[in-house]
């Protein structure tokens, strides 16, 4: 975010709620190894394709966890201010 100025605000992580493993639910971690047939040792790129699923994911959750209080859409980034918003509008 950009202050009236144009100066950057949220340089670094500490102005982010960002999740500790305490807060986070319980869950399992699975995996598939495909190795590739095109290289000696199997490797793939990964680019982007593999993580770029997972904004969408975290949005879907706050969405689908606000559902009952009429959420039904929200945009990023999902500061607490902005989430908070979401459910006053409604209230």
């Amino acid at each position: 975010m950009y202050d009236e100025s144009g100066n950057l605000v949220t340089g670094n992580l500490m102005e982010y709620a960002v999740p500790r493993a305490d807060l986070l639910p319980s869950y399992e971690n699975h995996r598939t190894e495909t190795p590739s047939p095109l290289n000696a040792l199997g490797v793939k790129g990964i680019g982007e394709a593999a993580t770029i699923g997972s904004t969408p994911a975290v949005v879907n959750a706050a969405v689908d966890a606000l559902s009952h209080l009429g959420v039904s859409h929200m945009d990023t980034p999902l500061t607490p201010e902005k989430v908070l918003g979401y459910l006053v509008t409604r209230s």
